[in-house]
């Protein structure tokens, strides 16, 4: 899914603090750089098929585009800053022929005193920015700018890896095709979906499909469907009083059991406990 980001008023990003009680957001991408920083609790990132857990005081910088997701298990606080690619070019027109990647395990790893330097001063950044929106003292959207091209110097400086023309038009051509993958199965994901179909729909041949897709997204085609469906009944179960027989067959998942089987895998629990929560 295409992810509609909106910045904040009177400023080019979108900057804020999400308090998350427990949530699992599908896989999803958007043109826009993305940092999360944990003040509290734990969160699951998936970018690209590898997984993270994050810790107090971790964070992740996700490239535009990529096909990433979240889960959330217990709770946590964290500062989100998302900048589009858009007004990045503005300031170095080639930034999107950049990859990031920041990992604390590897700059441990590298032993360059200056890469753990600009480390400790990207975190130290991205919390100070933190603290500067929230206090929202006089002037302090001048601040935020000043903070956010320090970082950007930062990662374009010391995390950054060029990508050839080659491999940047392949992952294009790769993420268009996701794109009409997703848009199609959030479309229709109420209808039985058989591989076959979307195949066609596409114009791939379904065993390429297939690979394609495990290749692309790091799980099987019809395991994300379910998860879509996951996602619909989910929502209906906070907001609506229908029976979850129902609200299975509004959104598709006829087979309870791997309805059930799938819900505590994705969610840690029933039905029944996300409602009761609600009502508590």
């Amino acid at each position: 899914m295409h992810e509609i980001i909106s910045p904040n008023d009177a400023m080019d990003f979108k900057l804020d603090f999400s308090v998350d009680s427990g949530s699992v957001v599908n896989k999803h991408y958007h043109d826009w750089l993305e940092i999360v920083y944990l003040l509290k609790g734990t969160l699951e990132v998936e970018e690209n098929n590898e997984r993270r857990l994050l810790k107090e005081n971790d964070f992740v910088v996700l490239d535009p585009m990529c096909i990433h997701s979240t889960r959330c298990r217990e709770g946590n606080t964290a500062i989100l800053l998302q900048i589009p690619m858009a007004w990045l070019e503005k300031f170095m027109p080639d930034i999107h022929c950049l990859m990031f990647r920041v990992e604390e395990e590897k700059v441990y790893e590298i032993g360059d005193p200056q890469i753990y330097e600009a480390y400790g001063r990207l975190r130290d950044g991205i919390k100070e920015l933190g603290v500067v929106y929230l206090q929202a003292e006089e002037g302090y959207i001048f601040q935020c700018y000043s903070l956010i091209f320090s970082l950007m110097h930062l990662l374009v400086r010391y995390f950054s890896r060029k990508i050839s023309r080659q491999d940047r038009m392949k992952s294009e051509k790769n993420l268009e095709r996701i794109r009409r993958i997703m848009e199609y199965i959030r479309s229709h994901y109420r209808e039985e979906l058989p591989l076959s179909r979307i195949a066609g729909e596409i114009g791939l041949n379904p065993a390429y499909f297939s690979r394609f897709f495990r290749e692309q997204m790091g799980i099987p085609y019809l395991e994300y469907v379910n998860r879509i469906r996951l996602e619909h009944i989910y929502t209906d179960l906070l907001y609506t009083d229908l029976p979850v027989g129902e609200l299975q067959e509004r959104h598709g998942f006829y087979n309870y059991k791997l309805f059930m089987r799938m819900f505590r895998q994705v969610y840690g629990c029933t039905p029944g406990k996300v409602r009761g929560g609600k009502k508590s």
